[in-house]
This record gives C-alpha cells, sequence and structure tokens, in this order.
C-alpha cells in the first residue's frame, strides 16, 4: 500500500491562516468557495485532494488552509491520553446515519418476513458467520469463506490456526449478543474477555490472551511491505490509563455534545487500534467491541450486518483511514467516514439477502400447504437440501436454525420417514441427504 501524503503541518498552517483571514485573502475566498464545497462535502483528506484533477488548477495549499479553518470551528474533542481525536459532525455524517437508522428500523422486525422464528434464528447465524469468517481473514486467516462456512454449521473442529480464529471470532460475537445487557458500561475487564475469546489457543504465547502488552515490540505493518512499519502505537505502560480514558468515554453522557450510538461504536473501534493494547489480535478485538457497544444501546439490528466483510473487500482503504486520521491532527471523521460507507454496503448486503430468502419463504409456504404435516423450519431443510443436493448432519441443523440436538434430530428424522430424505450412517454418526424425486414436488 503507498502511504498517504501528509497535509501541511500544523505550524505551516498557522502562518497561513493570517493571510487567508486577511482582507486579501478574503477576497479571494469566493473563488475557492465551491471547491471548498466539494472537499467538505466528501471530507477529504489533503492526499485525496492532491490526486483529484477536480483542484488542479488552484492552489491546492490555500484551499486546504480555507478548510481547515473551517473545520477548526466545527469538531468536537475527545482526550485519548496526550492527544485530542476530534471528529466533525457533518451534514453528510448525520445524514447517512439517519438513512440508516431507516433502513434498520424497517428491517428491525424480520420475524415479518418469516413465519417461523427458527428462520430468524437461521439469518442471524449466517450473519455471525460471515462477519467471524472476514474479521479474521482480515487478520490473516486463510481459510476460504465456503469450507469455514461448512466448517462453522457443521460444528466441525477446526484443524489449523486460521481455522480457529474462526471459530473464536464467531463463539465471541454469539456470546456478545447473548450476554451483553441493555446499556451495560464498558471496562477494562470486558475488553480483556473480548479478546481472550477471540484469541483462545491462536496466540504463540498463551500469556498473551486476555493481557495487555508489556512491551514496545508490537508495530504496524503493510500488508504489502511487512519489513516497513507504517505505525508505532503508544509506550506500554500508558496502555492502563489510556483504556480507562477509553472506557469513560463509552460510558459517559457529556453535557455538551451527542453522538450517536454508531459514531461512538465507530470511535471506540479506533481507540483500541490507536492503543493497540495487546501483542495480537487487537484489529479483531476492536471489531467484535463496535458490535458489542451497539447491542449495548439497542440496535440488535446490527447482529445482522457483516460489517467486516465489506472492508475486508477494501483493506487499504481500512488502513488509509486510520492514517489519514494520524495525519490530520487525529481527526478520527475520516475513520467515521470509511467505516459509514462500509455499513452502508452491508446494510445493503444484507438487504438483499432478505430479498433473495423471500422467494424461498413462498416456495416454504406452498410446501406447508401442500403438506400442512410439515412445519416452517422443516420446509426451509427441504428447500437447502434440494438445493445443495449435499450429505447434512444434526448438528449442520441445530447450528444453523440454532435450535437444541433434540429438535434439530427430530426435524430430520421426520423428514427421513416421509421420503425426503435418506438416512445413512457416517462414521459414529447419521448423515441425511435428500430424494430427489420426492423433495418439494408433492
Amino acid at each position: 500500500m503507498k502511504l498517504p501524503e501528509k497535509p501541511p503541518s500544523e505550524n505551516e498552517l498557522e502562518a497561513r491562516f493570517a493571510k487567508v483571514l486577511s482582507a486579501e485573502g478574503l477576497s479571494e475566498f469566493d473563488k475557492y468557495r465551491p471547491f471548498i464545497k466539494i472537499v467538505n462535502a466528501g471530507y477529504l483528506h489533503w492526499d485525496e485532494i492532491k490526486h483529484d484533477d477536480r483542484f488542479k488548477e488552484i492552489d491546492k495549499t490555500v484551499l486546504w488552509t480555507y478548510v481547515r479553518a473551517q473545520r477548526r470551528f466545527n469538531v468536537i474533542s475527545i482526550p485519548l491520553g496526550e492527544i485530542v481525536l476530534q471528529y466533525a459532525q457533518t451534514p453528510q455524517i448525520e445524514k447517512m446515519l439517519h438513512e440508516l437508522d431507516i433502513r434498520a428500523g424497517g428491517k428491525a422486525n424480520i420475524d415479518g418476513r418469516n413465519p417461523e422464528p427458527a428462520l430468524q434464528k437461521k439469518y442471524l447465524s449466517n450473519s455471525l458467520m460471515e462477519e467471524a469468517i472476514a474479521s479474521s481473514q482480515l487478520e490473516g486467516a486463510a481459510t476460504s469463506r465456503v469450507i469455514a462456512k461448512q466448517m462453522l454449521r457443521e460444528n466441525r473442529k477446526p484443524r489449523n490456526t486460521s481455522e480457529k480464529m474462526i471459530v473464536n471470532n464467531y463463539l465471541t460475537m454469539k456470546h456478545i449478543r447473548e450476554n451483553t445487557a441493555s446499556n451495560e458500561p464498558l471496562t477494562p475487564e470486558i475488553i480483556k474477555q473480548i479478546h481472550r475469546r477471540i484469541t483462545k489457543d491462536t496466540l504463540e504465547n498463551p500469556d498473551y490472551e486476555g493481557a495487555f502488552r508489556t512491551d514496545n515490540e508490537v508495530k504496524v505493518y503493510a500488508r504489502d511491505d511487512p519489513g516497513t512499519p507504517i505505525y508505532e502505537p503508544p509506550d506500554y505502560e500508558k496502555i492502563g490509563p489510556l483504556i480507562s480514558q477509553v472506557c469513560k468515554f463509552a460510558n459517559a453522557e457529556p453535557a455538551d455534545y451527542y453522538l450517536h450510538p454508531i459514531i461512538k461504536a465507530t470511535i471506540l473501534h479506533y481507540m483500541i487500534g490507536y492503543i493497540h493494547p495487546f501483542n495480537d489480535g487487537n484489529g479483531r478485538t476492536a471489531r467484535a467491541l463496535f458490535y458489542w457497544y451497539l447491542i449495548s444501546q439497542g440496535y440488535q439490528y446490527y447482529e445482522y450486518i457483516a460489517v467486516s466483510r465489506t472492508i475486508k473487500e477494501a483493506p487499504a482503504q481500512y488502513a488509509r483511514a486510520y492514517l489519514y486520521t494520524e495525519y490530520d491532527s487525529n481527526d478520527v471523521t475520516y475513520f467515521v467516514r470509511f467505516n459509514l460507507h462500509s455499513l452502508d454496503k452491508a446494510v445493503g448486503m444484507f438487504e438483499k439477502y432478505l430479498e433473495k430468502t423471500a422467494q424461498e419463504n413462498r416456495r416454504m409456504l406452498e410446501a406447508v400447504r401442500k403438506n400442512p404435516k410439515l412445519n416452517m423450519r422443516q420446509a426451509d431443510i427441504l428447500i437447502i437440501t434440494n438445493k445443495s443436493a449435499k450429505q447434512i448432519t444434526i448438528q449442520e441443523m441445530q447450528e444453523r436454525y440454532r435450535t437444541t440436538y433434540q429438535t434439530a434430530r427430530t426435524d430430520l428424522l421426520k423428514l427421513a420417514k416421509m421420503g425426503y430424505l435418506h438416512k445413512l450412517r457416517r462414521g459414529k454418526e447419521f448423515v441425511f441427504i435428500p430424494d430427489k424425486e420426492k423433495c418439494l414436488k408433492e
């Protein structure tokens, strides 16, 4: 990844502020006004301005000086150790947040699209799998998405570290969903617990699991240039106080400003990445903490949104969002901008998934209408098995629908007894394969 260009330093800008705010400078303001609007509309970074042909005919340094002067008066300051994060509540960000809330509200009652609660659980299970796989792949897990989902659905034991990373991430997400209390305060122990669960048996030293680092050996390297560090986190002795500030930020309700829960969750994500409190697993922990915070604030819909999957599609932009923030006076708005666009794409992917499965839901209803002995979950099993024509197990159905083992077993045995499935023994367990001539054709 090519490192972004750093903007003019604060000292350089200070010298220019006086000039642009003088009578002579203000007289040029109208010339730059349309370009300032373009920059602010997209909250562009200096690096983006430098490589954008829309600005090739003007003095980019003067433009940047006007932009930074305006941004100075529109930021929220968030202390974090020796630095102060800045966040600008732009109209574009507020619009995106409103649209995300509307879309979430419209999809939150997912039962409305499913006549059976177990099918809602299937949606959730699929989304948790997608998030776990993508988040682990972002950190180097080499297992393919198809193999990983099959492993999770069959509840197969992981065969290597990559698969173990994915299983850990999946189990951590499930634990967060099932155990996070409403308005639960964030504590250092919760952060450690998330890390401990997400890294179990995957680190070179087991003592690193759930423990803050005790040295400064940790550095962040570019994915395509592992020999060049692009970021060095704060001294390990500052981790404790910094994490205390992170928790205070998460739990406080300042009187002088309000942050939307999605923004607050995203800034928490950034803070963990900035502090890098652990020897490894910081990225997975930061993204899991994003979900933890949203769920604690009543945003359960986002359990269904695999944001890491869209982040994984743009890893260089993800890294650049961190660097844009660091390079431009710790302006975390760049990181928020990137993550909001990723979240928007992830919500869109889930909306398409709902539309795709709506047709299958209609087929389920038709199957049940034709055969009242079937319930909705059993009809869905027939659609799945008929579509894939692969062997399925009781454990796989238990995981897919998040039911008890006995319920999954009863469903499959009933379908086998009705002739829709063939029951075969594979080692110590039974597997079921569809009867193509009978499935959903009565």
